[in-house]
C-alpha cells in the first residue's frame, strides 16, 4: 500500500503514530556485521531505545519527503545519501525531524562515535 493511499484511509490524525526513530542504512540488514549490530545496539541502549522501538531502512539514496509515512521525530542515517546533504555529526532540524547523518557504522572510529554521540545527545535532550 503506498503512503498517499495510507493517508486517503486514516484521514483522522488519531492514527498518526509518531515513530521515535528511524535508523538508515546504506546497507541491508542482512549485510550488517555482528560488531555494527552490537554498535547500535549499544548506542539504542544508551538512548533508552531498543530495536523494537526503531523503524529500520535501507536506502542508497533518498528524500525527508520519501519518509514522512512513517511520521518520523527523528532520523539517524548510517552511509546513505540524503538530498539535500546535511554535514555528519550534526543535529539538524528538517520540517520539524531531527536529523543526524554519520558515516556507515564500520567505519566509525572512536573520534567520529564522540561526536555522533554529541549529536545524539542534543537530539535527544541527554
Amino acid at each position: 500500500m503506498q503512503s498517499n493511499e495510507l493517508k486517503t484511509l486514516y484521514q483522522e490524525e488519531l492514527y498518526t503514530i509518531a515513530t521515535p526513530l528511524v535508523i538508515i542504512f546504506s546497507k541491508p540488514w542482512h549485510d550488517l556485521s555482528e560488531a555494527e549490530l552490537v554498535t547500535l545496539n549499544r548506542m539504542l541502549h544508551a538512548l533508552k531505545l531498543n530495536l523494537e522501538r526503531v523503524q529500520i531502512l535501507y536506502r542508497k539514496e533518498f528524500t525527508m519527503a520519501e519518509l514522512l509515512f512513517l511520521s518520523p521525530t527523528r532520523v539517524l542515517i548510517f552511509g546513505a545519501t540524503l538530498n539535500p546533504t546535511c554535514t555528519y555529526y550534526e543535529n539538524v532540524d528538517i520540517n520539524g525531524i531531527s536529523v543526524i547523518v554519520s558515516e556507515p557504522l564500520d567505519q566509525l572510529d572512536d573520534l567520529k562515535k564522540k561526536s555522533l554521540w554529541i549529536a545524539l545527545q542534543a537530539s535527544f535532550n541527554l
